[in-house]
């Protein structure tokens, strides 16, 4: 009994990425299709330097207006004015596999802030990455930057 409870809880944990409606809650450091589009909610500790990472021809950053790295936020990728992914993001990271075109980017902070910010590309949906970075200023009610 107990080795079946061990084994539910690692697979709940594992299908922690529960999608509904175009929307996920990430599980750091691993990739997930989102209506078709690959992503990954990464950026923290040695994770960041995993050599998959720079396949994603698009990385979002979050970050302070200081230039210090952010998480916790929800992340939205639109096309022609629709969603086409979303997910929660605990880490600074958020990388896309998405097709050739036009997107806009949103990030809206989780806690309360209500800070919510865009920035809009084109990607060829291959090549060489294309780093976005979407800013905020620092709400006082939030945790400290990632790595400060």
């Amino acid at each position: 009994m107990r080795l079946f409870l061990m084994t539910a809880l690692a697979a709940g944990s594992t299908l922690a990425t529960v999608m509904i409606a175009g929307q996920a809650l990430a599980v750091q450091d691993t990739p997930v299709a989102i209506n078709g589009v690959e992503t990954v909610c990464t950026g923290v500790g040695s994770a960041k330097d995993d050599p998959r990472w720079s396949a994603y021809p698009v990385k979002i950053v979050l970050a302070t207006m200081g230039g210090a790295n952010l998480a916790n936020a929800h992340v939205s990728l639109a096309k022609g004015g629709k969603e086409v992914a979303g997910m929660d993001c605990d880490a600074p990271w958020i990388l896309f596999k998405a097709p050739a075109g036009s997107y806009t980017a949103t990030a809206s902070l989780i806690g309360g802030s209500g800070q919510s910010h865009s920035a809009n590309f084109t990607t060829s949906g291959s090549g060489a990455q294309k780093e976005i970075t979407i800013t905020f200023q620092r709400p006082s009610n939030a945790t400290p930057p990632v790595g400060q």
